[in-house]
């Protein structure tokens, strides 16, 4: 029986041995593509930055486009959860929607890795693979925004005649024409700054 239990705890301590490392690769390749690009990014870039060898790479992605896939994963499952969790705070919720803008706008400029692999060929741009993969997550997005728009509405917040779910992808506009200004220019500027200026003209709009 004794036997039995290490054994038991012996693979658990594996299994999160793996699901560490696997984030660790997943860093390492974002690290990559925002420094190379998306066409940059190669297992052998990942083993470098990674601070390990390919065949260790290989044990746990079969080839870069494995690799490539749990990047988006990732991306997709940060950006939900943190916008989630952000929603389900105290606060009111106009103030609860700008912590999330902002919030997002955060994760980006410290990984611009990022908006290089969405905006890459293939990308949400050109409805490739990984447009596939992060359509549900920024409709989940978008939905966080739309309904803390609502909850807004329903305490008076917010003029009269404004539609949640437009001005939900108004806000998904307003970021990404931000981020896609702040790559053209190399990463350079401030982009939760520019954010944040357009996000504040934007509020005075909606507010009464």
């Amino acid at each position: 029986m004794l036997n039995y239990v290490n054994m038991k705890s012996q693979n658990v301590l594996e299994k999160k041995a793996t699901h560490v490392r696997q984030a660790e690769i997943v860093q390492a390749a974002l690290g990559v593509i925002g420094r190379l690009g998306a066409s940059g990014l190669t297992i052998h870039e990942v083993a470098l930055a990674a601070g390990m060898s390919e065949a260790n790479i290989y044990r746990h992605f079969r080839n870069k486009q494995e690799v490539i896939k749990a990047v988006v994963e990732f991306i997709g499952s940060q950006v939900t959860s943190r916008a989630a969790q952000l929603a389900a705070s105290s606060g009111k919720p106009l103030d609860k929607l700008e912590k999330v803008i902002m919030a997002h706008a955060g994760m980006i400029a410290k990984n611009p890795g990022i908006p290089r692999l969405l905006f890459s060929d293939g990308g949400i741009a050109t409805g490739g693979r990984i447009a596939y993969i992060m359509n549900s997550r920024i409709e989940s997005f978008q939905s966080t925004l739309a309904g803390l728009l609502e909850a807004a509405m329903a305490e008076g917040a917010v003029r009269d005649g404004i539609a949640a779910r437009e001005t939900a992808i108004t806000i998904l506009g307003l970021i990404q024409f931000c981020v896609l200004r702040w790559i053209g220019n190399q990463a350079e500027g401030k982009l939760v700054d520019d954010v944040a200026v357009l996000w504040e003209n934007l509020r005075k709009m909606l507010v009464k």
